[in-house]
């Protein structure tokens, strides 16, 4: 995990950034080159013990480009970088990862509404997700 303080006036807000990428599995899934650059919907579901959610997210890539996939709260607060500054030839790509599945308000990721932001240098794309 990072740790970063991010400082608005005089008050200074923390902020744990999960750096820990290991669950993240990043495939190509078409060997077509897309039109455009594009993000799809976020798909989540629970795994099969219940415990975590197992989340999904399909990226167009019509160049070669360098990227940063990340997951933020609703205040923008950046809570993971699933892919940060790696560059990617043109195609379709499947990113999976897994957030802990919890009903409190008290825990890593709580209910609510989360944005999954696609950047590259030309663009951003957001597609926001809910987690019940």
């Amino acid at each position: 995990m990072f740790f970063a303080l991010l400082f608005s006036g005089t008050e200074v807000f923390s902020q744990i950034i999960d750096k820990d990428t290991s669950d993240v599995v990043i495939r190509k899934t078409k060997k077509d080159i897309p039109a455009e650059y594009n993000i799809s919907d976020v798909i989540i579901k629970l795994d099969k013990l219940q415990t975590k959610y197992i989340i999904r997210v399909d990226l167009d890539i019509p160049l070669k480009t360098t990227l940063k996939l990340s997951v933020s709260d609703t205040s923008g607060n950046t809570l993971m970088y699933l892919i940060n500054d790696q560059t990617f030839k043109s195609g379709v790509y499947r990113v999976r990862w897994e957030m802990l599945f919890c009903r409190s308000s008290d825990c890593d990721y709580p209910p609510g509404r989360y944005l999954c932001e696609f950047e590259t240098d030309q663009f951003i794309f957001q597609r926001d997700f809910y987690i019940k």
